[in-house]
């Protein structure tokens, strides 16, 4: 019977290590996705904003409660979009030429705003936009009859609801999946 080396058949192995153009190719490639999303945040932000400013001052509201909705709305959104964009920041500061623990570090930075931003932020986003859609509407479906007003209402909570338990998670998953890919390839590297 003969003795196994256990350390030469392990250095003998062959090991998968990640390419580094390749990871380096995932993540300028993350950085430019992010980057999009960002910008096109920022843009349905702004123009949600312009919107509701022209509602405001177009049609006048009566009622005060209606003029605060306005206003809540634009304060989520500038909330958020103040929170997303530093998030880009943050983003851009990421110099590939760096070495892998400095960007691993900054990635998972990253990942902590991000997670940041997926909490706390999106929060206080629903809450103030969903506050702000109630007292908007509130003068107007007094106008109602009741036939009328309730299904709005409900059907109103409920696309809150979905968007809050449905395409949240959904987009929060997704968001986190593609930082923790980077995450644990640039861990392999520097292992």
């Amino acid at each position: 019977m003969s003795t196994l080396d256990l350390k030469n058949l392990w250095q003998q192995q062959s090991s998968s290590q990640p390419n580094i153009e390749v990871v380096l190719e995932k993540a300028k490639a993350y950085r430019k996705k992010a980057t999009q999303n960002i910008i096109i945040q920022n843009i349905v932000g702004v123009g949600t904003a312009i919107y509701l400013l022209f509602i405001a001052f177009y049609y006048d509201p009566e009622l005060l409660l209606a003029k605060i909705g306005i206003g809540c709305g634009i304060l989520s959104l500038i909330i958020y979009t103040v929170a997303v964009n530093k998030l880009y920041r943050l983003i851009n500061e990421i110099g590939f030429d760096t070495d892998t623990m400095a960007y691993l570090d900054k990635l998972k930075e990253i990942k902590q705003k991000q997670r940041k931003i997926q909490t706390t932020t999106t929060s206080l986003y629903f809450l103030l936009f969903s506050l702000g859609l109630g007292l908007y509407m509130y003068e107007y479906l007094m106008a109602l009859q009741p036939s009328y007003s309730i299904p709005f209402v409900i059907v109103t909570v409920a696309w809150v609801a979905v968007n809050w338990f449905y395409f949240r998670p959904k987009a929060i998953k997704k968001q986190t999946a593609k930082i923790d890919e980077l995450i644990q390839y640039f861990s392999d590297i520097k292992s």
